[in-house]
């Protein structure tokens, strides 16, 4: 019995496979083609998709084939009306990446073949039943016959048209679709005013007869000539009759000549001109605005366009579904090796924390959609008023950027996976970072136990915790000004963890002041049972005071000069970067309660 079944190759089924794959399950991976795509599909990879992936090691697979745009550029009628630029935002990936699905797709199949996982190809889903302990699934294999197989759960990473869903009775796909064509190419860019398009930066363009997009995507082959993606709409925004049956992506049994492309695109950027030529692919695409009632039924689950789709402005789709992956990742294989101390809980807050991001991200890209590619003269004059005061304002223009980057995006405050400070009154309004806030990067930490190590090691604490995989990091900050004493706390924390919960679930990372560390040893308190790997959970911080100090990033700057002494901070951070609960440490009965709220989840030690 497999402890997995994944029904669907696209990325966001690779990427769950090798994330249960790395956290040592056995893995069951189908799909219907006989090949990653060949076609370049979803483009853009954001700075929080780019961050999780590197969080799990293999951002450097995606970027050494991406092509890194530094902004982009909106035009109105044909006039230029300004710039949105890469902002940082405190990510490690300020840029847009623009790299094509199959290179994607590819990249993940080799990372796959390197962990020794075999990707079943023209294998499907026919499919599956569920009992109180395991799924039932009915395969066709590539010779036509079928196989039984068991799991312990079953994935659905198999697009809209998910046989995951449609086999479960009221798993329901809600929503709208838009009967518009739309069209996109990928070409070489000849023409006049073809190197405007050749300056790194996306470019949008609004017009009374709907709206196109230019976007860089690279060299098609190996030092071979650069191609862009151009996508337009070739008839007016208009929904579809709500019993017609619109397909969503792209229309694979239907061609659209590229003359009725470059005609549609001549129009809308008019007066510049181009040509597009040497075209790799032309396709038309239809938009759905969807998404299932609910991620799971029992041992099942909906992750990607199984789970929602939607327009493919802004490039969000393939974004939230690799997100999804790593959101539900770290929740089954806890349940599966049976650390969760309430399962239950555990999965059904996959619903409960994807859901309402989903649902944001349709509203937004929908209403783009319907506005955006309107024919009307009225609406398009709009736009231009209203993008020219957006691109005067720096303020708006970086919030507009950092939303499509994701950079925003925060678990919902409902999830009950959140610990906020409810029970203990002192903890109101601490200005510690938030449960469901993203932990941005940090300065360098230097480790504090010195072995005979050949030099210093100094790591970001996003470096320390991509070791963690499914365990929840404690994080407990010590830092203070130099003329204050050492902080009376650490020994309590470092001894309370270690009783409350196992190495399995938990790591604990001690952050202290360089000059209160008294020495480079493992100190007194850390007992013999407790020392495999120790050197790893001690750093110290030269300089608390700064912007990407350990200190500011969880909020502690702003006690350091409380009375009668400093606090500490304890700040628990998920496996997936996320924060779970923070709060301020100014006695032992405040670790105890920082340390309890996991337990909910998470099972304790057992001595």
């Amino acid at each position: 019995m497999y402890d997995v079944i994944i029904s669907g190759a696209g990325p966001v089924g690779l990427f769950f496979a090798y994330q249960m794959t790395s956290l040592g399950h056995s893995v069951l991976l189908l799909d219907k083609s006989s090949g990653p795509t060949g076609q370049s599909r979803a483009i853009l990879m954001t700075s929080r998709t780019l961050e999780t992936l590197d969080n799990r090691s293999i951002a450097h697979h995606f970027l050494k084939e991406a092509v890194i745009t530094h902004g982009s550029q909106a035009f109105s009628q044909g006039h230029l009306v300004g710039y949105l630029d890469a902002v940082n935002e405190n990510t490690m990936y300020p840029h847009m990446s623009c790299l094509p699905q199959n290179k994607t797709e590819v990249a993940f199949a080799e990372i796959l073949r390197q962990k020794s996982l075999t990707i079943h190809r023209e294998t499907a889903l026919e499919s599956y039943t569920q009992t109180e302990d395991h799924v039932e699934a009915i395969i066709k294999k590539p010779d036509g016959s079928t196989e039984i197989v068991q799991a312990k759960y079953i994935i659905g990473a198999d697009g809209s048209h998910s046989v995951v869903r449609k086999c479960t009775e009221g798993w329901t796909y809600e929503g709208y679709a838009v009967s518009t064509r739309f069209a996109m190419a990928d070409v070489i860019l000849e023409g006049k005013d073809a190197d405007k398009f050749k300056n790194g930066r996306v470019s949008a363009f609004s017009h009374p007869k709907g709206s196109a997009a230019i976007i860089p995507l690279g060299p098609n082959v190996d030092k071979g000539p650069f191609y862009h993606r151009v996508l337009c709409n070739l008839e007016p925004y208009k929904l579809a009759d709500q019993d017609a049956h619109v397909t969503h992506g792209l229309v694979q049994d239907r061609t659209v000549p590229l003359s009725e492309v470059e005609a549609a695109v001549a129009e809308r950027i008019a007066p510049l001109k181009i040509i597009p030529t040497h075209p790799v692919w032309v396709s038309l695409f239809r938009v759905n605005e969807r998404k299932a009632n609910g991620y799971r039924r029992h041992r099942a689950f909906l992750v990607g366009d199984a789970a929602h789709c939607h327009s493919p402005v802004g490039g969000q789709g393939m974004n939230l579904g690799l997100q999804d992956a790593d959101n539900l990742a770290w929740k089954l294989s806890l349940v599966l090796k049976g650390l969760s101390s309430d399962p239950e809980k555990l999965l059904d807050s996959y619903s409960s924390e994807r859901e309402p991001i989903a649902e944001q991200v349709l509203k937004s890209t929908g209403n783009m959609t319907s506005v955006g590619f309107r024919e009307s003269y009225v609406v398009s004059t709009i736009l231009y008023y209203v993008m020219s005061a957006i691109m005067s304002v720096e303020r708006i223009r970086t919030f507009i950027v950092s939303q499509m980057m994701q950079l925003r995006v925060q678990i919902p405050k409902e999830s009950p996976l959140l610990f906020f400070n409810t029970k203990n009154r002192r903890q109101k309004n601490t200005g510690l970072i938030e449960p469901g806030e993203y932990l941005y990067e940090t300065g360098l930490l230097r480790k504090r136990i010195l072995t005979n190590s050949p030099r210093l090691e100094r790591k970001t604490l996003r470096d320390i915790l991509q070791g963690c995989r499914d365990q929840h990091a404690i994080l407990f900050v010590g830092s203070r000004p130099s003329r204050r004493t050492y902080c009376p706390w650490t020994k309590d924390f470092w001894n309370k963890v270690n009783k409350t919960y196992s190495t399995k679930v938990v790591t604990s990372i001690v952050v202290e002041s360089t000059w209160h560390a008294r020495d480079s040893r493992i100190p007194d308190y850390v007992q013999e049972g407790q020392q495999e790997g120790v050197e790893d959970a001690f750093w110290l911080e030269d300089r608390w005071d700064t912007a990407d100090s350990v200190s500011k990033r969880v909020g502690l700057t702003a006690h350091m000069w409380d009375k009668p002494e400093t606090p500490a901070a304890i700040v628990i951070v998920r496996p997936d970067l996320y924060i779970a609960h923070s709060s301020l440490i100014r006695s032992t009965e405040d670790i105890d309660i920082a340390l309890e709220v996991l337990g909910s989840y998470l099972q304790k030690a057992t001595h």
